[in-house]
Order: C-alpha cells, then structure tokens, then sequence
C-alpha cells in the first residue's frame, strides 16, 4: 500500500501543523510520502520533524496550481488530496487508498463535521450562532437537498478536501484547471472533466474526519471567502459553464451596487450589534446581506 498525501496551504502555520500531526500518525506503516504545497511568499511550514513530510513551493498560484504541483512531484500512483485543515486517522487514510485501487470508476468522500470542541463553542457567539442555523458545522449542512440516509449514496458534485484516486485517472483528466486562482469553482470544473470519463462521485458516512478551520469562525474571514467564491464562478462561467452563470435582474443589480458602496457602514452596524441571542433574528440577515454583496464583488470584478 503505496500513496502521496497532497496538502496545499497558505499562511495557516498552526491549523498545518494539527493537519500534519495527524497525517503523519496515520501514514505509520504505509509506504507513502505528505507533500505540503506551500502558495505563500510569506510563510513557510516547518516540516523537521516529520521524515515523511515534504514541502515545495508552489510554481504558479492558487490552490489548483498547488494541487498539480503536489502530483506533479508525487511518486505514488495513488494520490490522496486533502485541504491543510482536516483532522484523520489511519482508517481514513487506507479506506481511501484501498477504495481508489479497487474502485478507479468512482471516488469516495468521507462525511466531514467540526471537531466536537469547536461545535461547543459556537453558541457563544453570533457569528457561531449562525453556522449552526445555516448547518455549516457538517458536511450535512452543505449538502442540503441532496443528503441521504443511506450509508454510502452517488453525488451529483464533488470536492476536494479529502480523497483518493488513482494518478492515471488524474493525468487522464489534465488534473486541475490553473484558471481558478482560488478554491471554489475549480472543483466544479474538475468533477464535470471526471464524469466526462465515467468517472462517478460518491459519500461514505460510516467515516467522518473532523473539519478544524479554527481560524475561519469569523465574519470577516467568512464574507472574503465568499467574494472568492464569486469569482471563481465567473470565470467558471466564462469557461464555459453557462449553468453556474449568475443572471441579477437589473433591480438587483443596481441595489447590489449600491450597498457595496456602503459596505463599510454596513459591516460597522454588523460587528456593533449586541452579541445577545435576542438580536440574533437581525445578525443573521445582515450576515446574508453583507455575503450577497460580498459574492456580487467578486463575481463582477474586472480581471485581467
């Protein structure tokens, strides 16, 4: 049992290292090697203590270009992808490998929720308040319509923060598109390339891994991620993907601009408001508000 872990990560030092401390632990016994792909100029991991543990620079930018990289330089024929802020064990890791050598038609995701002490914390917030009403502390949450019961069901979508597959299969498929600078749509377009080849997407319940972005439980991060989501729809769109395309109604669009130029007014009122569960009604919609004009901004941004 052979495989290359692939972590792409910038300026998250201290959520890698937890990463790492569990990957690391989980790959004792497989032959295998953990290529951190470092997308930051300003930081750089420290990997010493771990002799399995690469780490390359990335040459272009942007979390796919990462990932490419990280294949580029893996020397197994099964690669395991995983963003730089989950936590596993070594079951996750072989039922993936042994599903991506076994299986090479379909890829296996695992159930994901947060870690159960960050889901303890959460109520005593706003902005944690609001993850739990939207769901956004499970992969459940996310999936919304189009969970299931059952303990493994197909997937009409697809992402990558923690999968196995075979490195045929991913150079088959010219892996990710270079165009994405940001996560997001890159997954769309990498999953529809995939079908494209028979190549089909399924959810296994029976593992979870814990999702430990400790460092995100914030507006401000939450609403910049939104914004980069905007854009890598747009150029997902202007690929070609005319589904993903975002048609505002002219009304919409002109209040859309219109509450951008107050957006600092408006993030002003958001962060003032009283943290008392009896405002909570008046976060949340706010919240809805400012990412609306968040994703419009990085939707209709001008790019080069």
């Amino acid at each position: 049992m052979r495989a290359s872990v692939i972590i792409p990560t910038k300026d998250r030092l201290e959520i890698l290292a937890e990463t790492l401390k569990t990957v690391a632990a989980a790959i004792e016994g497989i032959d295998g090697e953990i290529i951190v792909v470092n997308d930051s100029s300003r930081t750089k991991p420290d990997v010493h203590s771990y002799p399995k543990v690469v780490v390359i620079d990335n040459p272009g930018r942007g979390v796919a270009s990462a990932r490419n990289a990280g294949a580029a330089k893996a020397k197994s024929a099964c690669l395991i992808f995983m963003d730089d802020d989950f936590l596993i064990e070594s079951t996750h890791l072989k039922t993936a490998i042994e599903y991506a050598l076994k299986e090479p038609d379909r890829i296996y995701l695992f159930d994901w929720t947060y870690p159960p002490d960050m889901v303890k914390s959460l109520p005593n917030n706003h902005f944690g308040r609001y993850l739990i009403q939207h769901g956004y502390t499970s992969l459940r949450g996310w999936l919304a319509g189009e969970w299931q019961e059952e303990d493994v069901f197909e997937l009409t979508g697809g992402a990558s923060y923690f999968f196995a597959m075979q490195k045929r299969t991913f150079e088959l498929v010219g892996g990710y598109d270079e165009r994405f600078p940001h996560a997001g749509a890159e997954d769309y377009d990498f999953v529809s390339r995939l079908r494209k080849q028979g190549i089909r997407y399924y959810l296994d319940r029976r593992f979870v891994i814990y999702h430990n972005e400790r460092d995100r439980l914030d507006p401000i991060s939450f609403f910049a991620r939104k914004k980069r989501n905007g854009e890598t729809i747009a150029i997902a769109g202007e690929l070609g993907y005319s589904e993903l395309k975002v048609n505002y109604p002219f009304a919409k669009r002109v209040l859309l601009e219109v509450l951008s130029g107050f957006k600092p007014l408006l993030g002003w009122i958001h962060s003032a408001i009283p943290d008392l569960s009896v405002f909570d009604a008046l976060y949340f919609r706010l919240t809805n508000t400012l990412l609306a004009i968040h994703f419009f901004e990085g939707y209709s941004a001008k790019r080069q």
